[in-house]
């Protein structure tokens, strides 16, 4: 097995950063898969796999170390959204820690933290002094090739920090894209379509650092097409635009949006959210509903003393009556 194939083997079977909890899987490689889909489900099943394997690399129990003696190091933290850091810190607050953090043996600058950086910055954010660890002794020289799968087999991690990642890994290598793929496990198209992030010109690529979530890596192919063509003025402010509309559910504007308006096309209008139903009360009781979809009102009785078919013919000449006071 040549070097390449031993570290993409060991990286897709150790979890080095499982800041989610933990989930049963039944994901298996039977064969090879070909589409992106199969390979992500493929590379979800390598990821829970991962906690069964850091079982055999166990130097002992997990211990209470000082969070002063841990050394975290840039770059390994998987970005959590806002909703997944709020879960998470929901749960440590009201909970032990279940899953110990991971770090390498200790040396004079304290112990090197591998997996469960997350949850090292929660626990001093909420004043503890210690956290339960444990160590594993794993060969200097794959230290950061497997940190860096580690966080790249992570499910929910954004294809912008994925592209980050094998940048990072291709400067400190100097791979090619498919040598890349093949240390990985990705296939070789899906590596092209992540660089294309970095097609994107600069004042996008900087609204993505601080908003990865924002733009996938399909999107960020088209955008790039359009920068290569020019567009690329049009290509930051659509960037510019998914992160003010992020975690907005009005007049969302998306991904689709983004590249057609990247394209000087007429964005597709998005729906609005439906309106609220208004309610007519005789008393204190429910009379009617009345609920508004775009050019439609539809009414609800709740009291059928008078029949639809009644009502209907009053509100024809309620409306002929509005007419003529408009005209």
């Amino acid at each position: 097995m040549s070097m390449q194939k031993e570290q993409a083997a060991r990286a897709a079977s150790v979890n080095l950063d499982d800041d989610e909890l933990p989930k049963p899987s039944s994901f298996g490689l039977l064969r090879e898969p070909r589409t992106a889909p199969g390979q992500l489900m493929g590379l979800q099943g390598k990821y829970r796999e991962a906690l069964a394997t850091i079982e055999n690399l166990r130097k002992g129990g997990a211990a209470d170390l000082p969070l002063s003696r841990i050394v975290r190091v840039p770059g390994r933290q998987r970005p959590l959204t806002t909703d997944e850091r709020a879960e998470l810190k929901a749960n440590l607050v009201a909970n032990p820690l279940a899953h110990p953090v991971t770090v390498l043996p200790e040396t004079e600058a304290g112990f090197e933290l591998l997996s469960g950086h997350n949850r090292v910055e929660i626990y001093e954010e909420l004043g503890r002094d210690t956290i339960k660890a444990i160590v594993i002794d794993v060969e200097r020289e794959k230290v950061e090739v497997l940190a860096f799968y580690a966080n790249l087999l992570a499910p929910a991690l954004p294809d912008f920090k994925k592209y980050e990642g094998l940048k990072a890994r291709q400067q400190q290598t100097g791979f090619s894209n498919s040598q890349l793929a093949e240390e990985s496990g990705l296939s070789t198209s899906t590596v092209s379509r992540l660089f294309q992030f970095g097609s994107l010109p600069p004042a996008a690529i900087q609204i993505l650092e601080a908003n990865p979530f924002i733009l996938g890596a399909t999107a960020a192919d088209s955008l790039a097409k359009a920068a290569k063509a020019g567009r690329a003025d049009l290509v930051a402010e659509a960037v510019e635009k998914l992160a003010e509309a992020a975690g907005s559910n009005e007049n969302r504007f998306t991904e689709e949006n983004a590249v057609a308006y990247a394209m000087g096309m007429k964005p597709t209008a998005t729906r609005p959210p439906p309106a609220e139903p208004l309610v007519v009360k005789q008393g204190k009781k429910n009379f009617a509903k009345l609920i508004v979809r775009g050019d439609a009102v539809t009414i609800k009785f709740a009291d059928l003393s008078i029949t639809p078919e009644e009502w209907a013919a009053k509100l024809e000449r309620f409306l002929k009556s509005e007419i003529g006071k408009e005209f």
